[in-house]
């Protein structure tokens, strides 16, 4: 930190051209500044690049062709990467971080009118698993799946009558394939607690972006301004994710805290119930026949019927 504060090496001290002070125009430098360039370089050596930042070094080189007509050629990605590595060690971490990565808007572009493009395509795109309308893209493909996968393990439990050790007499059939789909479950759990930790560490470094020494201090109120507001909204539709995959592997399982047979159906009911739009039936649509209603709807649609009807005979 002491070498931020002094002079660049080699600079004059002299405030104008006709001082006298002898000493006041000497050429300074810093005490020991080959031993801090060797240490830092030394450090940015062991400093990674995680996947999601080399993805993004390939989307932007892809944007820099096709929008701008720019090659950005193997050697200059490889010095933009050095770059970001020194970034990262001098600010302590061992790994490159999106943050940093704001830093190519000043030496990606060719020409100097280009610089406003970059940015604005950095600024875009630096929060992690977000599509261009700002929503988690991958949150959404995951949530998909889960619903499938959900509906697989609800027909499934159907059938075993909750049993998923074959103990209770279910068809070894059956739960293989129930544990294969908690084993897919889990997986998915897994990847999104992934998400989850870097969305977390992202928001973090943001909130601290002023103490980025590579940033300059309106930079950094704008990327919190600007980037804040996205990221959390992303992490909420991430953790909301997490949290259903999390609960249909409890649901799944036979550990503890894990439901009993006999509730496992419902707690799989309830997680549908809650992430799916509410069916309202009419009066007259609830008068219907089981049969008919059956041929009427789908699976899932038909099983709301019939908790509807449940509720009006209760009343």
């Amino acid at each position: 930190m002491q070498l931020l504060g002094m002079l660049n090496p080699g600079v004059s001290g002299c405030r104008t051209e006709s001082s006298n002070s002898e000493h006041e125009c000497e050429i300074q430098f810093a005490d020991g500044l080959d031993h801090v360039i060797q240490a830092l370089a030394a450090a940015a050596e062991s400093v990674t690049i995680r996947d999601d930042t080399c993805a993004l070094f390939r989307d932007l080189r892809t944007f820099m062709k096709e929008e701008l007509d720019v090659d950005v050629s193997d050697r200059r990605l490889t010095k933009a990467a050095r770059l970001l590595k020194i970034s990262a060690a001098s600010n302590g971490r061992t790994s490159v971080d999106r943050i940093d990565c704001m830093l190519l808007q000043h030496i990606i572009w060719r020409f100097p009118e280009q610089r406003h493009a970059v940015r604005e395509w950095l600024l875009d795109n630096i929060t992690p698993f977000t599509s261009n309308d700002g929503s988690s893209s991958e949150a959404i493909q995951f949530q998909l799946i889960l619903d499938g996968l959900r509906r697989e393990a609800m027909e499934l439990v159907r059938k075993t009558g909750g049993d998923i050790s074959g103990k209770g007499g279910a068809r070894a059939v059956d739960v293989e394939l129930i544990k294969a789909l908690l084993n897919e479950v889990s997986n998915i759990s897994s990847t999104l607690r992934e998400m989850s930790d870097l969305l977390a560490r992202h928001k973090e470094l943001l909130k601290r972006a002023t103490e980025h020494l590579w940033l300059a201090q309106d930079e950094s109120l704008s990327l919190q301004q600007l980037l804040l507001p996205k990221t959390e909204l992303v992490a909420k539709e991430v953790n909301k994710v997490l949290n259903d995959s999390l609960a249909i592997e409890l649901a799944l399982s036979s550990g503890s805290g894990s439901p009993s047979d006999n509730v496992r159906l419902s707690v799989l009911e309830l997680l549908q119930t809650n992430d799916e739009p509410e069916i309202y039936f009419t009066e007259a649509e609830l008068k219907i026949g089981a049969k008919e209603a059956k041929v009427k709807y789908d699976k899932a649609t038909f099983r709301k019927w019939k908790r509807a009807r449940k509720k009006t005979e209760k009343n």
